[in-house]
C-alpha cells in the first residue's frame, strides 16, 4: 500500500477521532486526540490484518499518522513524540482527564516502552 491508498483508506477514521475530540469548530482537545493515535497505531501494530493493512503497511501508516499529527498538533509531531507526552506527568494527568481505563493506560505504556526502548513507570 503506498501513501495515497493508505490516506484514502485511513482518513475518515481520522476526521471521525478529530470529529470525537473537537471542542469547537475550531478547537481540538489535542490531548484526547493524541491518546486516540496512539491507541490506533498499537491496534494496527498488534494485528494489522484487522486494521485492514499488511504488516508490510505499517510502515507506510506510521508516516501518514505522522503526517496527521504534523497538521493537528502542529510542528514536527511525530508517534514517538505522543508517546513520550503519553508517558510524562502531563500525559498521565491527560488519560485521568479523559477518564482512561486502567487497562488503557497499560496499553499505551506497553506501546510507549517498546517505542521509546526504555522502561516507564505506569502510574495511576
Amino acid at each position: 500500500m503506498n501513501i495515497d491508498q493508505t490516506r484514502e483508506k485511513f482518513i475518515p477514521a481520522i476526521e471521525e477521532i478529530l470529529e470525537d475530540c473537537r471542542l469547537s469548530d475550531a478547537l481540538v482537545d489535542k490531548d484526547r486526540f493524541q491518546i486516540m493515535m496512539a491507541t490506533i497505531w498499537g491496534n494496527a501494530v498488534l494485528d494489522p490484518a484487522r486494521s485492514g493493512i499488511e504488516e508490510a503497511d505499517l510502515p507506510v501508516l506510521h508516516d501518514f499518522f505522522n503526517e496527521e499529527l504534523n497538521r493537528v498538533l502542529g510542528g514536527s509531531a511525530t508517534l514517538t513524540d505522543v508517546f513520550e507526552f503519553l508517558v510524562s506527568k502531563a500525559g498521565r494527568d491527560a488519560m485521568t482527564r479523559v477518564q482512561v481505563t486502567q487497562r488503557h493506560k497499560e496499553f499505551i505504556n506497553y506501546f510507549a516502552r517498546l517505542i521509546l526502548m526504555r522502561d516507564i513507570k505506569l502510574e495511576g
